[in-house]
């Protein structure tokens, strides 16, 4: 499928799944919040460039800088979903964010997870998770800010996604529709930031939009 019919429809905000190469160039899969939207690039591939992008995939809040929420996808190799968070039995290292210490991660708690545990535990809690020092975490309940677990990041637990704050997210969708492209200059490119056209972009060349609108 092409990047464009991938991108189509999702926006910052969605919960997805992306397979594609970090920045290693190995197979990478997150599955977390859609954080920015994607960035053009031409990685070499068998020795010729080809058209990409850089996927920004990690738990709400995280600088777009942060390299552990990218993934590179092109147009034949990779791929990106729409996900629905389900419960996850498994180290607190796999909750997105965590190893970042990023603040804004919020999850569902379940209570101690294992080989020995075949479901979550009641009741429910929202949580949150801060480091407090010597490699130790602890997971809070946020309403009350009651300590429910502490460990490591090998601690064993049952955990879903949450959204870290109840906003309304961006509505404007990742990919613009085939018709903006204007006169075959390529693929539009938005600002990482603002969402701005900034130029057209094609496998040999990138044209800025102050050039487009001086032809």
């Amino acid at each position: 499928m092409a990047l464009e019919d991938m991108l189509a429809g999702l926006k910052v905000g969605d919960y997805v799944t992306a397979s594609g190469q970090d920045t290693r160039g190995h197979d990478v899969t997150r599955t977390a919040t859609f954080l920015g939207r994607p960035k053009p690039v031409t990685p070499q591939r068998g020795g010729r460039k080809v058209k990409g992008v850089r996927l920004y995939v990690g738990a709400e809040g995280t600088d777009l800088d942060e390299r552990s929420t990218w993934v590179m996808l092109t147009d034949d190799f990779g791929s990106v979903e729409k996900a629905t968070p389900t419960w996850q039995n498994s180290e607190l290292r796999n909750v997105p964010g965590v190893r970042i210490q990023n603040p804004n991660v919020r999850i569902y708690f379940g209570g101690k997870g294992g080989k020995r545990s075949s479901e979550p535990a009641e009741p429910v809690v929202l949580a949150g998770i801060r480091h407090i020092g010597e490699g130790r975490y602890e997971i809070y309940d946020v309403d009350s800010g009651d300590v429910l677990l502490t460990g490591t990041l090998s601690a064993q637990l049952w955990w879903l996604h949450a959204k870290a704050v109840a906003s309304e997210p961006d509505s404007e969708p990742l990919s613009e529709p085939a018709a903006t492209v204007v006169e075959d200059l390529g693929q539009p490119v938005r600002h990482v930031v603002t969402g701005d056209l900034v130029g057209y972009l094609t496998p040999d060349r990138f044209t800025p939009i102050d050039q487009v609108k001086e032809q």
